[in-house]
């Protein structure tokens, strides 16, 4: 496991450094990240102390129309369990990059009220040009160096309503590591929005609800068993 979120900072870091400057756009990030995660997570077994599970990811890009968007980025993650239960949800992530006044400056309060309403168990995924060196809070005072980082909206829009629009990097107080929000979070069935509407919504490419830019298909199980299989609709195409 320690040797998987190694991999993934370094990913991080080479995909931040690339973009910066002059590809410094959250849609040319986010596109690096979910082809960068798919290769990585490609039937990978992340090994534990005497048993593993395998990772299987399947990135893809929406070619359908996208008036009404909620979130950037789309998860949807299946686990199973060697006793025979099985959870299904969606993560879902809504991208913001910072410039160069240090700011996130295309975050909007409003906007971020708007996707909490539509999907509260929403996150920022927070792009950031330099390296950031941030306490973990608990249980011990480490600190995380990354350039992206993870804040549930429903907790940055409660900050953000107290800060001034320049002084808006101070979400990063409610962030955690993108890396371990896939590894110790979503791989583990937590954050997730389990609403059946929402995946099927998303699954189906209905629109009502979430209508992100990119789509994660994540299956996570042991080595006995098949990943659970999911049909897309045809606005999905691989990347």
């Amino acid at each position: 496991m320690r040797q998987t979120v190694e991999r993934l900072e370094s990913i991080f870091n080479e995909i931040c450094a690339d973009s910066h400057p002059y590809e410094w756009d959250e849609n040319h990030i986010s596109y690096q990240l979910m082809q960068r995660l798919r290769q990585l997570f490609s039937n990978k077994i992340i090994r534990f102390d005497g048993w593993s599970k395998i990772v299987n990811w399947q990135s893809f890009k929406n070619r359908g129309r996208q008036e009404n968007r909620f979130g950037d980025i789309a998860l949807l993650i299946t686990i199973q369990f060697t006793s025979g239960e099985t959870l299904k949800g969606v993560a879902c992530l809504e991208a913001k990059r910072d410039f160069s006044s240090g700011s996130f400056e295309s975050m909007d309060i409003d906007q971020l009220k708007r996707i909490w309403a539509n999907t509260p168990y929403s996150h920022l995924l927070l792009y950031t040009h330099t390296l950031e060196n941030l306490p973990l809070k608990f249980p011990d005072q480490r600190e995380w160096n990354s350039k992206v980082w993870v804040s549930p909206i429903n907790t940055a829009k409660e900050l953000l309503k107290q800060t001034q629009q320049n002084d808006n990097r101070k979400v990063l107080r409610t962030s955690f590591p993108f890396s371990m929000f896939l590894t110790s979070r979503i791989f583990w069935g937590l954050d997730l929005d389990y609403r059946e509407e929402i995946f099927e919504d998303i699954e189906k490419g209905i629109h009502k609800i979430a209508n992100p830019s990119y789509l994660g298909v994540v299956n996570v199980y042991y080595e006995h068993q098949q990943p659970v299989e999911i049909t897309l609709s045809d606005i999905w195409e691989s990347i």
